[in-house]
């Protein structure tokens, strides 16, 4: 098989592989397509910790072509999800059980296409970071800041729970992207204001500096969800008193929580909110293959691309 890995930072290797072979437990699928997220990115452009070579993408889906012993209900044929670093390859290996921070697989329907299906996972991440951490309901007023393929699905997510939604972007093209999702207004960056309005703030960009202006947009009572993590600039100065006096929640979210406070209910939810016709395929701009990732990376680290997705 074929698959494109990293050995390094800016060193994306497209390599010819043995064919995995599954064991006890494991899945072998043929991969269809994989989303390209900016966590990915992030790994190809300041390094990783998780090790050399890494296959870093992690929101594909395939169809089962071989499997091991003890793996249940699963069969040759089955459509599935899969979530864990191995997406950029023609085949990849996916445990049933026993990873906590995979879902394992999940079964995807076949008319669901892979312009949609690719989204499953960060889908589920925001509706985490929307309903649980942020506890968005009917009629709040949330603000979202950020249009990133990530704050778009936020954002997304926030309006389909009933939620009016404000977003703040620079770029006018994701303002449009917003609109388009079904955001209420949008605004730049110098037109925002602050006042103290919003039920809930979610920060889909890792700038610390950002964290006392999304508290100060909050009303009483109000909730601010930190989505986006902050690398190597994890520090801000922030008014205690306003989180004391106006009873404001800062929170963080991460993936679809941190073990052991993981909610995988949300990888359903966000597959049947996909199937149900949430057209998440409109943010997907560009279909490249294991040659075209590093290009790829390269137009989203400049904002030329806001999502794209491999087909091995």
């Amino acid at each position: 098989m074929r698959a494109a890995r990293l050995h390094g930072i800016g060193d994306l290797r497209v390599e010819t592989l043995p064919d995995p072979v599954p064991g006890p437990g494991e899945l072998l699928v043929q991969i269809e397509a994989c989303g390209l997220c900016p966590t990915d990115l992030r790994k190809f452009t300041i390094g990783t910790s998780d090790g050399y070579p890494l296959n870093p993408g992690h929101e594909w889906v395939g169809r089962v072509v071989g499997a091991g012993a003890e793996v249940g209900e699963w069969s040759v044929g089955d459509r599935v999800y899969g979530d864990t670093y191995a997406g950029y390859a023609d085949l990849a290996l996916l445990a049933v059980a026993g990873n906590p921070w995979s879902h394992g697989p999940l079964a995807v329907p076949d008319d669901l296409p892979v312009e949609r299906a690719v989204f499953i996972e960060p889908l589920a991440d925001c509706l985490h970071a929307v309903l649980g951490q942020g506890r968005v309901s009917a009629g709040d007023a949330v603000i979202v800041l950020g249009a990133g393929q990530m704050g778009l699905q936020l954002a997304a997510t926030a309006v389909h729970a009933g939620a009016s939604v404000r977003v703040v972007e620079p770029d006018a093209r994701r303002r449009g992207l917003a609109r388009g999702l079904g955001a209420a207004e949008t605004m730049t960056p110098e037109t925002f204001v602050p006042v103290g309005d919003a039920d809930c703030v979610i920060l889909s960009i890792g700038e610390a500096s950002l964290v006392p202006a999304c508290i100060d947009a909050c009303a009483a009572g109000g909730r601010v969800v930190l989505f986006a993590g902050f690398g190597n600039r994890p520090e801000a100065t922030i008014d205690l008193n306003a989180l004391h006096y106006r009873e404001i929640a800062l929170v963080g979210s991460e993936w679809i929580g941190t073990p052991p406070n993981v909610h995988r209910e949300r990888y359903a939810e966000a597959r049947d909110l996909l199937a149900g016709g949430l057209a998440l395929e409109t943010l997907v701009e560009r279909t490249v293959g294991l040659d075209g990732i590093a290009d790829a990376f390269a137009d989203m680290r400049e904002r030329r691309l806001m999502k794209a997705i491999l087909v091995p």
